[in-house]
C-alpha cells in the first residue's frame, strides 16, 4: 500500500490580490522544474495544509497548493466580519485560480481536487479545458440537489442518527422540518455569536462525524474548533444555499469538453459526505474516466485505500513528465511504506515489514502522547544505537524552520513508548548536546546522509534523542 511522501516544505509563498479585497495564501513545494499540479482543497473553506502537499512525488511535481478565499491564511477570513460573501462564488474562485496559473507562469497542469475540490476542479476544467492536462478527483460532487438533499435532508442521518441529532440541536423545533440550508443560513448569519457560534460548530462536526468510514475523535475536534468551524460553516452555506451557482447538472452537461483529458476518480464506496452516485454516473458520461471504486473507505483522502489509488494517480501521471532531469524519473518502490501505512504493516509484523527503509535505513516506531489531545500519536523514525544500546533519533523535519511535531509532544512529556522489531520498552526522551550530541549525529548521519543536508537547510540546531530504557 501507498502512503503519503514524506513532509515537506514550501520553497516559496505569498500572497496574491485577486479582487473585492481579497487575498489569496499560495504556496509551491517540490521540485520548479517538475510537473505542475494544483491541489484543491474541500469545503469549500476547509483550506489547505501541510498533509496536502505529500500526495505528489516532491522529485517529480511542481506542486501548488493555495487556501481559496475566505479561508485558511487567506484574507478576509470569513469567520471575521469584514469577509463579504457576496465576492465569493464558484466562478469567482475559477478565476482565481487562473490569475494563479498566470502570476506563476504556469502554461498548464494537473488538477487535483477532492470533495468540493472535485466540484471547483471540473468547473475550472470545463471552462479551461486547455489549461488542465490531467484530472485526478476524489470523493466526487456536483452539487446537484439530490447530493445537498442526502447531506442536509435526513438521507445521511439514517446512518449516523446520533451525530444528526446534533446538527438539529441548533435548529428551533418547529423548523426541522423546513429546508435545513437555509434554516442555517439564518442562524449563520445572526449578530449574536450566542446564536452564529454554536450554529456553526453544529454544521462542521456534522461533517467531522461523518467524513471517515470510522469516525475519530481528532477529526471531529478539529471541525469542533470555533475559528474553523464559522469560516467553514458560512462558506458552505453559502455555496450550497446556491447550487455551487451551477445550473443542475451543468458538469454533466458539459463533460464532453474533458474528451481529451485523462481523469481518474477515486472514490469511497462506503462515502456518506459524498455518495458513489456520483462518481459512477459521472464516470458514465466522462469520456477518459477512469473509475476507481474503493471498498473500504469512507469520505476523507487519508484512508488507507483511497489514499494508495489518489498516490497511484499521481506517480503515474509523473512516470511522463520530461521536464524535470532524467536522474529523477526513477520509479517509485510500490512496496515503500510511508506515514500511517508504515506504523501499521511495522506493528503487525513485529518490524519484518517495515524496520529496513529506504536505503537499507532502519526504523523503531516512536509513541508519544499529544501535547493538545493526549492521544497516544505514532511515528516511524530512522534511528541507531548508543553505546548503552538506546535507541538514537533526529528530529529533522526534512530541515524545516520548525520541530516536528512528535519532538514537541515529548519535549511536553518525555516518557514515550519505543519499538524496534519486537522489542517494545517505554523509555525516556533526552535531547543531546555537545560532544555527544555530535558523536551520535555522525553515526546517524551515516546511515542517513540527507540528514547533512537538512542542517544546511535550516538555522535550528537539529534535536537529537536519546529513548533511555525506564
Amino acid at each position: 500500500m501507498l502512503g503519503l511522501y514524506p513532509e515537506i516544505e514550501p520553497y516559496v509563498q505569498g500572497m496574491l490580490p485577486v479582487g473585492d479585497g481579497n487575498e489569496i495564501y499560495w504556496e509551491e513545494c517540490g521540485d520548479p522544474e517538475g510537473k505542475p499540479v494544483i491541489f484543491l482543497h474541500g469545503g469549500p473553506g476547509g483550506g489547505s495544509s501541510p498533509r496536502h502537499r505529500r500526495l505528489f512525488d516532491p522529485e517529480r511535481y511542481r506542486i501548488v497548493l493555495f487556501d481559496q478565499r475566505g479561508c485558511g491564511r487567506s484574507t478576509p477570513n470569513c469567520a471575521t466580519p469584514e469577509a463579504d460573501l457576496s465576492v465569493n462564488t464558484t466562478w469567482h474562485l475559477v478565476a482565481d485560480i487562473e490569475r494563479l496559473r498566470e502570476h506563476l507562469d504556469i502554461e498548464h497542469w494537473m488538477v487535483f481536487g477532492g470533495s468540493w475540490g472535485s466540484v471547483l476542479g471540473l468547473t475550472y476544467a470545463e471552462t479551461h479545458p486547455a489549461r488542465a492536462t490531467e484530472l485526478v478527483l476524489r470523493g466526487v460532487a456536483t452539487l446537484r440537489v439530490k447530493e445537498l438533499q442526502w447531506l442536509f435532508g435526513g438521507g445521511a442521518a439514517f446512518l449516523f442518527p446520533e451525530a444528526w441529532s446534533r446538527f438539529l440541536a441548533p435548529v428551533p423545533f418547529s423548523r426541522r422540518q423546513d429546508n435545513l440550508i437555509e434554516v442555517y443560513h439564518e442562524l449563520l448569519s445572526h449578530p449574536d455569536p450566542a446564536v452564529h457560534g454554536p450554529a456553526a460548530i453544529a454544521w462542521s462536526r456534522w461533517e467531522g462525524e461523518t467524513v471517515k468510514l470510522r469516525p475519530q475523535d481528532e477529526v471531529i475536534d478539529a471541525f469542533s474548533d470555533p475559528a474553523f468551524a464559522l469560516a467553514i460553516a458560512r462558506i458552505e452555506n453559502h455555496y450550497f444555499r446556491h447550487g455551487g451557482w451551477l445550473a443542475e447538472h451543468q458538469l454533466f452537461r458539459d463533460a464532453g469538453k474533458l474528451r481529451d483529458i485523462p481523469c481518474v476518480l477515486v472514490q469511497g464506496r462506503y462515502d456518506v459526505v459524498t455518495p458513489a452516485i456520483t462518481a459512477w454516473e459521472l464516470s458514465q458520461v466522462l469520456p477518459t474516466a477512469e473509475l476507481v471504486m474503493v471498498g473500504d473507505s469512507g469520505h476523507a483522502f487519508d484512508e488507507p485505500g483511497t489514499l494508495h489509488e489518489l498516490i497511484s494517480a499521481t506517480d503515474r501521471f509523473a512516470s511522463d513528465w520530461q521536464g524535470a532531469s532524467t536522474h529523477r524519473h526513477e520509479e517509485r518502490n510500490a512496496d515503500m511504506l510511508f506515514g500511517d501505512e508504515h506504523v501499521r504493516r511495522y506493528e503487525e509484523t513485529d518490524g519484518e515489514v517495515g524496520h529496513d527503509w529506504e536505503k537499507g535505513a532502519p526504523c523503531l516506531i516512536l509513541t508519544t502522547k499529544g501535547r493538545k489531545t493526549g492521544e497516544d500519536r505514532k511515528f516511524p523514525l530512522i534511528y541507531q544505537f548508543d553505546d548503552e544500546n538506546n535507541p538514537v533519533i533526529v528530529a529533522s523535519k526534512g530541515g524545516a524552520p520548525e520541530d516536528p511535531g512528535w519532538y514537541k509532544n515529548l519535549q511536553a512529556n518525555p516518557e514515550v513508548k519505543v519499538q524496534v522489531k519486537a522489542d517494545k520498552f517505554t523509555a525516556r526522551a533526552r535531547t543531546i548536546d555537545g560532544e555527544e550530541r555530535a558523536k551520535l549525529w555522525e553515526k546517524l548521519a551515516a546511515v542517513w546522509p540527507d540528514y547533512n543536508e537538512y542542517a544546511k537547510k535550516t538555522d535550528r540546531e537539529i534535536p537529537v534523542v536519546v529513548l533511555e530504557r525506564v
